[in-house]
């Protein structure tokens, strides 16, 4: 009796093929969307992290008024500053670098005894110190995975301000001040605060005590509805002051304010 051998016929190979070919598609999108996902989330708390290690640094700075050219001066904080258009080296800033500068002040002065705004314009705060240099360390962060800092107001505008932490000269309590513009005032001449040739007072007209919010694109320039919030809270006197709130929490219970009406 003759054995009948039977193989796969083309059609079976082909359906065999495409459910084999399915599966894979769907497999690496998954783990493409997965590291996606992961990626986004590390670029949100790096940059939260990044915030809140600024109020250590005011925390608990170490001055030494003798040294660095800064005979009678003091640190009293850090500015931070975003959407800066050259970089310390005087080249353009086409990687979005934000920009944290040592703060320094007068360490022996009559100041008012009114709002701590008006005893840190008592200072005469800048970024340099008496020989033109930068008065102390500085900082140069980037944001992860090609994610972008915006406002709130739209998923391709960059955020573009500054960010003033700064211990009060009497109490030494942590006050947070911020000013956001689409064009900051000339008089505060942040783009020019990296280089050696403008040693002006830091003008704090504009600065206010209030709640600051950044969305962080995943997207980089480019639209996303799925912009995460991290946010410094009014009155913020500590790293707790930065928080990074949910993706689905309802803008207006206060929570994410980058996504939705």
């Amino acid at each position: 009796m003759k054995s009948i051998r039977r193989g796969f016929t083309l059609i079976e190979v082909a359906l065999f093929l495409a459910i084999t070919g399915a599966l894979f598609v769907g497999i690496a999108l998954g783990v493409q969307n997965s590291m996606f996902q992961q990626r986004y989330n590390d670029s949100v708390q790096s940059f939260a992290e990044f915030l809140r290690s600024t109020y250590s640094q005011v925390s608990n700075v170490q001055n030494s008024n003798a040294s660095n050219g800064r005979s009678g001066q003091a640190i009293y904080g850090r500015l931070i500053v975003f959407g800066e258009e050259r970089t310390l080296d005087d080249e353009r800033n086409s990687d979005n670098a934000i920009y944290s500068y040592a703060v320094i002040g007068d360490a022996d002065t009559t100041f008012p005894s009114g709002n701590a705004l008006d005893a840190l314009r008592a200072l005469g705060l800048t970024v340099f110190d008496s020989a033109g240099q930068l008065a102390g360390n500085y900082e140069e962060y980037k944001p992860r995975w090609t994610a972008s800092i915006q406002t709130t107001d739209s998923d391709t505008t960059k955020f573009v301000g500054a960010i003033l932490i700064a211990r009060h000269p009497r109490s030494g309590t942590i006050f947070t001040f911020a000013y956001q513009a689409d064009a900051l005032p000339d008089d505060l001449e942040i783009n020019q605060m990296t280089t050696s040739e403008t040693k002006a007072n830091l003008s704090l007209d504009g600065f206010e005590n209030s709640e600051v919010n950044f969305c962080i694109n995943p997207n980089g320039d480019q639209p996303s509805d799925a912009r995460r919030n991290v946010r410094i809270i009014a009155n913020a006197r500590n790293a707790s002051g930065v928080e990074v709130i949910d993706l689905d929490a309802p803008r207006e219970d206060g929570g994410n304010q980058c996504n939705g009406s």
